[in-house]
């Protein structure tokens, strides 16, 4: 039977209404993702090595004899703190495949990278894609700041995440992880980085090091490495035992001897998220999420779920109570799951007030019914108190909240139930 939230869920995906609540909100996935990082040139100055990775199902593919291709155009800047642009490059990029499923797909992508020379200093970093059957075009904005490489003092390039690396005759092969989340199944993921040590330095002394919330350290290493004049290529296999899924710092730090209280040479940080495939990106912790489904699910159903002995457990169980409401069982995205939480996202960004968004009412409205139709405000009506009215015409229903208090408080004085659609009788099993 298919249940109340279930069609509301179903309505939403495949009819996106023009919202006003929605209109600058989204919590899809990025159009691409990129990175920039810092290493020595050869001349001495600071190189950016600049990574692009767009995903298949963002581009247009068209047939081309027993295949298929897209095309795009890349423009990259680089504007200083005057606001002056002092990098303006832009190349064309091509993409093919021989299966039509590729095409469509978020987890193949097409990849690029790119080397340029610039001076120290801050910038801020836009890559712009175009793609060439549609003209639509997507930005992404980050800051850079490129590392005085002139000084003879031991230095570091930028720490750069890896999917995976290899040697083979001599050769080192390294494949980066652009978009910056950990999602491998292994035990321990790499990175690799460059230490930059003078020839009078023997050796430095190295640690490593992984912060969680709280600036917490969740995992540290430390080591002597022998230094010359040459670039040191570092690979380090980071264990992920103690990191469950969520946003860390990972640190390396180089220093003349173990001293604790002995100077820094060099440092060099970046930050890195641990995330299960299965799961939307906007779900950083289970045990909230467990509690997210608090409008949906029993409560004997979240206790199981957060009780879990351990993170591979909750998971499970998570995945499993989402795989009932599947639409497509022979996909590993579940999109009644992704609008669930997508919907708790929104409702965190815009109804967070004394509490968290998603435990207000007009967060519970919006996140059992979607985004309304829409929304009748009346903010500063002489004669009564700050008030909202949400439509929902497919539905027949309307919500009002009051703000009894003035100060953006709004509580449902509407019943979200009527007596023809009683709580829990066409909801999802609870």
């Amino acid at each position: 039977m298919k249940t109340f939230l279930f069609i509301g869920l179903l309505v939403t995906l495949s009819a996106n209404a023009q919202v006003e609540l929605q209109q600058s909100f989204s919590y899809s996935p990025p159009h691409f993702y990129f990175d920039a990082l810092n290493f020595k040139s050869d001349s001495g100055k600071s190189r950016i090595d600049f990574y692009l990775q767009v995903p298949f199902n963002e581009l247009q593919f068209v047939k081309e004899g027993n295949g298929f291709v897209a095309s795009y155009e890349v423009n990259l800047q680089l504007t200083d703190e005057s606001g002056s642009v002092v990098l303006d490059k832009s190349w064309n990029e091509r993409a093919t495949s021989n299966d039509f499923n590729e095409t469509v797909s978020s987890n193949v992508a097409s990849v690029t990278q790119r080397h340029f020379i610039v001076s120290p200093g801050t910038y801020t970093l836009q890559a712009v894609i175009t793609d060439d059957e549609t003209q639509k075009s997507y930005i992404g904005r980050r800051s850079f700041t490129a590392r005085d490489y002139s000084i003879s003092s031991p230095s570091l390039s930028d720490i750069m995440l890896l999917k995976s690396s290899s040697y083979a005759g001599g050769k080192m092969t390294i494949v980066p992880n652009i978009d910056g989340n950990v999602i491998s199944n292994k035990d321990s993921f790499p990175v690799f980085y460059e230490m930059y040590v003078p020839k009078k330095i023997d050796s430095v002394f190295v640690l490593t090091e992984i912060f969680g919330t709280k600036n917490k350290i969740l995992y540290s290493h430390s080591g002597w490495v022998h230094g010359d004049s040459n670039a040191i290529k570092m690979i380090t296999e980071i264990p992920k035992e103690n990191l469950p899924m969520g946003l860390y710092r990972l640190s390396v730090t180089m220093k003349s001897s173990s001293g604790q209280n002995e100077p820094i040479l060099a440092n060099a940080t970046r930050f890195f998220s641990i995330h299960f495939p299965e799961l939307p990106l906007t779900i950083t912790d289970l045990d909230k999420a467990a509690d997210e489904l608090v409008y949906i699910a029993r409560k004997s159903t979240i206790d199981s779920i957060k009780s879990s002995p351990d993170l591979f457990t909750k998971e499970k169980r998570f995945i499993e109570f989402w795989n009932r409401y599947n639409t497509n069982p022979s996909s590993k995205r579940n999109r009644l799951m992704e609008e669930y939480y997508n919907r708790v996202a929104y409702a965190n960004e815009h109804f967070t007030h004394y509490f968290e968004g998603w435990k207000t009412d007009m967060g519970m409205v919006y996140i059992l019914f979607g985004p309304p139709n829409s929304v009748d405000r009346h903010p500063f009506d002489i004669d009564s108190k700050p008030y909202e009215i949400w439509y929902y015409y497919e539905r027949n229903r309307r919500f009002v909240f009051l703000d009894e208090t003035g100060f953006g408080d709004y509580r449902l004085i509407t019943p979200i139930w009527d007596q023809e659609t009683p709580y829990g009788s066409q909801l999802w099993p609870r």
